[in-house]
């Protein structure tokens, strides 16, 4: 097979800031994740044009954050297809997209993925505990988790890995 790599595409927002967070990530603004995207659709067809020219492909994606799924519908759509276009192949081995945060969950985003070929998503509760959610500013609680491991199920995806924190 041919040389493969695996790429990491991050995406710097989230609805809140967390207690505990040291990733590179912003509070989620329209203004601030339009240009962001603006650049970061240009970097995608620069690596493309590279990987296309060394005859390389996608192993992996990885579309994570901050909280991919933070954006509007509307931009999250419109960055997986770009990504698809640019990197799916048939030697794609795994298309994950974070989904973080489960108040950034919904029908229409998960849809999105599937459509574009995403099979794998991590929901990421990083306690089960509501009284450690509020303590580190997350705004969802764990029945919220829940829901959106039970949603997520329902769209069809039977890949879902989850983070917690120790």
């Amino acid at each position: 097979s041919p040389p493969s790599v695996g790429l990491y595409i991050g995406i710097p927002f989230c609805p809140s800031r967390c207690q505990y967070c040291s990733f590179p990530s912003n509070v989620y603004t329209q203004r601030g994740s339009e240009q962001y995207l603006d650049a970061l659709h240009k970097e995608v067809d620069a690596v493309h044009v590279i990987l296309r020219g060394k005859s390389w492909n996608a192993e992996s994606i990885y579309i994570g954050g901050g909280t991919p799924t933070s954006l509007s519908s509307e931009q999250f759509d419109d960055l997986l297809s770009h990504v698809s276009r640019a990197f799916l192949s048939q030697d794609t081995r795994e298309f994950t997209v974070e989904c973080g945060r489960p108040d950034t969950i919904d029908p229409i985003k998960l849809d999105a993925i599937l459509r574009h070929g995403g099979r794998r998503i991590s929901i990421n509760p990083q306690s089960m505990k509501d009284e450690t959610l509020e303590t580190i500013g997350r705004s969802h609680s764990a029945s919220d988790i829940e829901k959106a491991f039970e949603l997520a199920a329902r769209a069809g995806f039977r890949d879902i890995n989850a983070d917690l924190i120790a």
